[in-house]
């Protein structure tokens, strides 16, 4: 089998060695072989194979072609494959005692190519080091790809004592605990890597993932690279050789400056200089927490706080009710932190109920292969909905067709994950009340309804929102894709908020991370490839709007998949080829950390300890039997197998016709 490297190992059919113990292979090698490479020729059919041998190297490729494939052909194919221009190349083959340069018109044969020593694509140089901005999970993880991809002139910049990022660091309190599974939520999530399974829960707490966070930093060598404690100030772009091409690497450079967090405005002490080739932003979507007060809170006399940093004392609720104003996926969190410390009560209030997800329907989410539809979805959630009781399909986020066969699922707060919301409705343990605040006086909430609900504690988790700062800090007035201004050099990337999808391809932040850093770096090793890509114009475009309070750099959900999309569909042949050596890496993953029979063992077992729990606190009900079988779960997966296979068999078919 032939190969076109992408980096600079071997070529001869044998892939370069890893790049350290239990270390992943390096970035997917672009592969010609007779069954991936297109076919040409407009006439004859018959198939043979040719010989191409580099010019003073002698390295050789074969390659698959029809009797009528031109040379022009296999230049443009050569061309797009190793980043080089036609003119570059040419084909010389021997005719007796004298050579011939093949025309593009005429029909390729084995043959000499001048122009290159080597099938590996040369990765591009940087003349200063690459800035990354955020120690959270998305900027560590692109370190670590710099690090697996061989850019080691790399600096990340975070205004945090420790690595995790804001979300972890500062708005999760101690007891915050991962609501997804662990096995596609880890940091050094990938091909070739360990999952931290022995060492970790399923639900891991803040401290246990920041743990991971720095265990992962100093196995993998990113300490060296990292500059914390400091903010990132200003973002210059200095265009010093304005008559080089786009792609080139030292047409421009960024100055960036950065003080410590706690400076003033105009204190320059402490200030760090940096000249940067390229910039990769990730400012997080969890960032600023959306604070509101309500009417007569001085009145209130019990405790206020939000839930999330450490403004909430939890210790204080055992045998008192507590109310909760907000139902994303903070409020569920905050509904399982109270119960545990033993409220007695929980009132959840919201505007309108946003979906839940029961644990089982996460990790199926998540170890599909195809991405589960809606409407399957809903359907698998009623045996959690009917304790509420309640109908999920009327929810206000779900858009469906007559018949419910087909839904989307369109909501501003992400998915709260967890059966304890369900389990706690069942025994009265929370109510979730549908309404808007009107006033507090002491000791209650009194609502717009005339609803008077007495409480010892409130607790507000209205979500969060971004950051309207960036655009100015770093200079952008439209995002081109991920790109700042449509310049190659700055990625700007932070999660969508909220949820809009007709079918589900997970509920972490691991899998969709890793694509998105690889990408990234892929661009910085081929920039020419990353320039052709912006001249396409088929990127989306996104500028801010102030009056919804979005920033240009922040994309809504189903804008921000779209652009995976078009970057992974084939306009750039790396790229998808990349994304091709995910296939099943979520089911691989999610299995191995959580085999099918013994995470729902596991969920199980949780929630008969809440059982336990509830029924200590003098509820004299039975326990209350776990609702999803073994059966169900498997006949869940199979289904969803088989229908993705029938699917993916019928776009073949349209395809083809």
């Amino acid at each position: 089998q032939a190969i076109l490297a992408q980096d600079d190992g071997p070529v001869e059919g044998r892939l370069r060695e890893p790049w350290g113990p239990g270390a992943p292979a390096a970035m997917s090698k672009q592969t010609m072989t007779i069954d991936t490479v297109q076919w040409f020729g407009t006439k004859s059919r018959t198939r043979r194979e040719i010989i191409l041998t580099t010019f003073g190297t002698a390295e050789k490729l074969t390659l698959p072609v029809e009797v009528t494939t031109k040379t022009g052909d296999i230049k443009g194919q050569l061309c797009a494959r190793l980043g080089l221009e036609p003119e570059e190349l040419s084909f010389v083959v021997k005719q007796s005692s004298s050579h011939k340069v093949l025309l593009d018109s005429d029909e390729i044969r084995s043959c000499t190519v001048r122009g290159i020593d080597t099938w590996t694509r040369k990765k591009a140089r940087h003349p200063h080091p690459i800035g990354v901005i955020g120690a959270g999970h998305m900027g560590l993880r692109q370190a670590l790809s710099f690090i697996k991809e061989g850019i080691d002139d790399f600096v990340v910049v975070d205004r945090w004592e420790i690595v995790g990022g804001t979300a972890w660091v500062k708005n999760a309190n101690r007891t915050s605990k991962l609501q997804t599974e662990l096995g596609v939520y880890h940091l050094n999530y990938g091909v070739g890597y360990t999952i931290p399974r022995e060492t970790m829960k399923t639900w891991p707490s803040r401290d246990e993932l920041l743990a991971h966070f720095q265990l992962v930093c100093e196995e993998y060598g990113i300490m060296a690279h990292l500059q914390m404690q400091l903010e990132v100030r200003s973002i210059d772009v200095v265009i010093s050789q304005p008559d080089k091409p786009a792609h080139s690497t030292d047409r421009q450079h960024l100055n960036v400056m950065a003080v410590p967090p706690n400076n003033g405005e105009d204190d320059d002490q402490g200030k760090v200089d940096w000249r940067f080739s390229a910039l990769a932003v990730y400012p997080g979507g969890l960032t600023k927490p959306l604070r509101v007060e309500c009417v007569g809170e001085e009145l209130f006399e019990g405790q206020i706080g939000y839930g999330m940093f450490e403004e909430f004392d939890y210790t204080r609720v055992p045998g008192q009710s507590v109310a909760i104003w907000g139902m994303g996926a903070f409020g569920v969190e905050n509904v399982r932190t109270c119960l545990e410390h033993g409220a007695t009560k929980c009132w959840l209030i919201c505007r309108r109920k946003n979906i839940t997800m029961p644990r089982v329907l996460s990790w199926f989410i998540n170890q599909s292969i195809y991405p589960p539809p809606g409407a399957m979805l809903l359907d698998a959630m009623r045996p959690m909905y009917d304790l509420i009781p309640d109908d999920p399909w009327a929810y206000y986020s779900i858009v469906c067709n007559q018949d419910r066969t087909a839904a989307t699922i369109r909501q501003k707060a992400r998915f709260g994950i967890g059966d304890v919301y369900f389990l706690a409705s069942y025994y009265g343990k929370v109510e979730t009340v549908v309404d808007s605040i009107k006033r507090l006086v002491p000791r209650e909430i009194v609502m717009d309804s005339g609803l008077r609900i007495e409480v010892e504690h409130f607790i507000k988790v209205l979500g969060f929102k971004a950051d309207m700062s960036l655009d100015k800090l770093a200079g952008i007035r439209e995002m081109v894709g991920f790109f700042a201004n449509g310049d190659w050099r700055r990625w700007v990337f932070t999660e969508s908020p909220g949820v809009d999808a007709g079918r589900f391809g997970g509920t972490s932040l691991s899998p969709g991370a890793i694509s998105t850093v690889e990408t990234y770096s892929y661009f910085l090793n081929y920039p020419k490839d990353a320039a052709a890509l912006l001249e396409t114009q088929v990127l989306p475009r996104h500028k801010a709007d102030k009056d919804k309070g979005m920033p240009a750099y922040q994309w809504d959900v189903r804008q921000s998949a779209s652009i995976g999309m078009i970057m992974s569909s084939g306009v750039v042949p790396g790229l998808a080829e990349l994304g091709g050596s995910y296939a099943n890496l979520n089911r691989m993953k999610e299995r191995e950390a959580h085999p099918f029979e013994k995470f729902v063992d596991e969920v199980a077992e949780e929630w008969y300890g809440y059982c336990k729990m509830f029924r200590e606190a003098d509820d004299t009900r039975p326990v209350l039997e776990y609702p999803y079988s073994y059966e169900f779960v498997r006949d869940l997966v199979e289904r969803n197998d088989r229908q993705g296979e029938e699917e993916m068999i019928r776009q073949a078919e349209r395809s083809a016709a």
